[in-house]
């Protein structure tokens, strides 16, 4: 292999972005949040301080990876993404083979290393990448002190959807969500897709009310303003909304990029519970999606796999994937162990420092897990 050169740079560097965001839409696997667009959206909400890392050979860019520099008077942390829905860290041309595709992986997490020791970050963490499994790469080369193993559902489209039809037997059967899908048919509902910032702001209390309603923290106004500004424009991102005389009864924030279909965020007006308007969201969004020619159908985590928000999932198909948090402590744990946990909760919203169960089950260990999956019913 030629001699292999790492490129940093911010986003006001137009050549070198030109380059990366070219490798980035040149890779149908990549996911949107690896994209300079999202870091156009998010860097001000941290506020997170961007850098990117392009690799490449002999002119050839073949590989790269976002990451961004949180800066706290308690210690400035260094991660591969931060702020809701985050996913992804390296990403590589898919037509690289697996031994230059390890040494992409190590020069860039090398040079990664170096960058948050020079800013005396007190970790540096990654996110692993669900479909392609590569956490092996950073548990050999990283060598975290931490790898916190999360899980995502994900729907590969093809097994579910054929020539603009479902072929899910459950869909396709007398069930819960057929039931469902038939009343939001009923319903008399109809269905919008838009970017617009005045739709946006017609959802956004009915997501405020339906996050309060399940005791959960409703995300920023101004996040989904910037997804929408930022990546609609490029066609990476809408909201699908579906309305009864002309109120909203459920809406949902879709981003994506190639392969790849995230549900960023689905809420309902519960006035309409009985009519099931976020069923006739998913479907209709499952149905674009299958027709533009993605192939997953990526509902990120949920909280429990014993909470309806799983079991809504998976009725539709959905498979549960793992993928990791990896993180090298750059400190003694002494001193993220001193900071508290509601410090860090605090003054870290949104970025990951440590498996806030070190907390309680101890630095000393090294694995920790979100919830184990569900025991195979008999």
């Amino acid at each position: 292999m030629s001699a292999l050169k790492i490129e940093q740079f911010g986003l006001g560097d137009t050549v070198l972005r030109q380059r990366y965001d070219a490798l980035f839409e040149a890779c149908p696997n990549a996911y949107i949040q690896q994209s300079t667009l999202w870091a156009e959206a998010i860097k001000d909400l941290g506020p997170d301080e961007p850098i990117f890392l392009l690799a490449h050979v002999d002119g050839q860019d073949l590989a790269g990876l976002p990451l961004y520099l949180y800066r706290q008077p308690t210690g400035n942390v260094l991660t591969s993404v931060p702020q809701p829905g985050p996913m992804g860290g390296v990403f590589v041309r898919d037509e690289v083979d697996a031994g230059k595709k390890r040494e992409f992986y190590s020069a860039l997490l090398q040079r990664a290393e170096a960058m948050a020791r020079e800013h005396q970050c007190l970790s540096l963490t990654f996110i692993t990448d669900p479909f392609t499994n590569d956490v092996g790469l950073y548990e050999e080369l990283l060598k975290p002190t931490y790898v916190f193993e999360n899980f995502t559902q994900s729907i590969p489209l093809k097994e579910v959807i054929a020539d603009g039809k479902f072929t899910l037997k459950d869909y396709n059967k007398r069930s819960n969500l057929s039931r469902n899908v038939k009343k939001s048919h009923e319903a008399g509902f109809e269905v919008q897709t838009t970017t617009s910032k005045e739709v946006l702001h017609e959802w956004y209390p009915i997501h405020v009310a339906r996050h309060t309603e399940i005791g959960a923290s409703p995300l920023r106004l101004d996040l989904f303003e910037n997804i929408l500004a930022v990546l609609g424009p490029k066609e990476k991102a809408h909201l699908l909304i579906i309305r009864k005389g002309g109120e909203i009864a459920s809406g949902c924030l879709y981003i994506h990029h190639r392969n790849i279909l995230d549900v960023f965020l689905l809420s309902m007006n519960t006035k309409y519970f009985e009519q099931a308007p976020n069923f006739l969201n998913t479907e209709q969004s499952m149905l674009w999606a299958a027709g533009k020619g993605m192939l997953q159908y990526n509902w990120q985590s949920s909280p429990r796999r014993d909470s309806g928000v799983y079991r809504y999932k998976t009725q539709w198909g959905s498979k549960d994937i793992p993928y990791y948090f990896v993180t090298k402590l750059l400190v003694d744990a002494k001193v993220v162990a001193g900071i508290g946990l509601d410090t860090v909760k605090q003054k870290y919203p949104f970025h990951y420092v440590v498996p806030f169960a070190a907390f309680s089950e101890g630095f000393d260990k090294q694995r920790f897990q979100k919830c184990p999956p569900l025991a195979p019913q008999q």
